[in-house]
């Protein structure tokens, strides 16, 4: 049985395998996935930062949609002296994962990990005829640069194992950040469950009031404020009209959930007004829509489509003197001719 099947099946890896070499320092070798899963201060929901709590922070949720959807969209490519190569296992596979929904992993475990890790199948001659993406919670590895799947280890052929840019994901990376989105996200949810009050009949004299009579006096205010006359009010001595409904709190919170926005702009290199935040007046910048998408194709999805590129274009993968690279062709905008009169069909 390959290592793939066990993606096709539920039957767990019994297999021993060869240790795996690698240079490269794999975040199960450290101790940052504790340092992501909890912080150094705070225990209890405030103290948890996992990809799901990520994933409630809208402005995080968006910038992981737009960065999967645009780049696992776009197909691979295998390349030598300039002429595309033949490799069927780039936009099809048998595992019934599709190379859309593999692309998909591929990113998300960059994106909030910084690694990835890929099973494959070879032919006899060693190239990969078949792959899919192993889920980062099934994999592992120990200080000498051993895989294992499932707690076991894996064949160093059977893996490719994917590095991201070195910045240990957004969950170590953006902790602090996460934990003050969710916050604030917290905050504005109580407020608008218990809302100040906007008006308040205070009592000013020590009558006893029933309940009934109470309700009276409040369903009539507010039915005559609610009248085309309602600008207008009148109390007796014992009532005293007090408003409250100070915006302050409102604001700062507003204010927060936008800052919110900026910092995983920052965070994911997505720019900020396609997030739907906006900058301080005082740092404001002329843009167009033109502009951001073009800042979105150069720079955040660069951000992982070259980790990708690099890690597949090495020989293991791609074999020698190819590279693999993904095909940016619909990226680019086309211009069409304008219609001069109407269509017929």
């Amino acid at each position: 049985m390959g290592l793939l099947d066990i993606f096709r099946s539920p039957i767990t890896l019994t297999s021993l395998a060869t240790p795996v070499a690698l240079s490269l320092e794999s975040p199960n070798q450290t101790s940052s996935l504790a340092k992501v899963v909890f912080a150094e201060y705070f225990t209890g929901e405030l103290g948890e930062v996992s990809r799901l709590s990520a994933l409630q922070i809208p402005a995080l949720k968006k910038a992981r949609t737009l960065l999967i959807s645009t780049i696992a969209s776009l197909p691979l490519r295998e390349y030598k002296d300039g002429v595309e190569v033949e490799r069927p296992w780039l936009r099809n596979s048998s595992s019934g994962i599709s190379p859309w929904h593999r692309a998909a992993g591929i990113v998300d475990d960059l994106l909030f990990y910084d690694w990835s890790l890929l099973a494959v199948e070879r032919d006899k001659a060693g190239q990969i005829i078949d792959s899919v993406r192993v889920p980062f919670e099934r994999w592992s590895t120990n200080s000498k640069g051993q895989i294992s799947v499932d707690g076991r280890f894996v064949p160093a052929n059977s893996v490719v194992l994917i590095p991201g840019s070195g910045d240990g994901g957004i969950l170590a990376a953006g902790a602090a950040t996460i934990k003050g989105a969710r916050a604030v996200e917290r905050a504005w949810v109580s407020r608008a469950q218990a809302p100040i009050p906007m008006v308040e009949l205070h009592q000013l004299t020590d009558d006893e009031m029933e309940d009934e009579e109470i309700d009276e006096l409040v369903e009539s205010w507010n039915i005559a404020r609610s009248s085309a006359t309602g600008a207008t009010g009148f109390t007796d001595k014992r009532i005293e009209v007090r408003t409250h409904g100070d915006k302050s709190g409102e604001s700062h919170l507003e204010e927060s959930r936008n800052a919110v926005v900026l910092d995983i702009a920052r965070l994911t290199g997505v720019p900020a007004s396609v997030l739907d935040g906006s900058q301080s007046e005082a740092s404001l910048t002329y843009s167009t829509s033109e502009g951001n998408r073009n800042d979105f194709i150069d720079y955040s999805l660069q951000y992982l489509l070259a980790p990708i590129e690099a890690r597949f274009s090495l020989d293991d993968v791609s074999g020698a003197g190819s590279v693999i690279r993904f095909d940016k062709t619909a990226l680019v905008t086309r211009e069409q001719a304008a219609v001069t009169s109407p269509l017929k069909d």
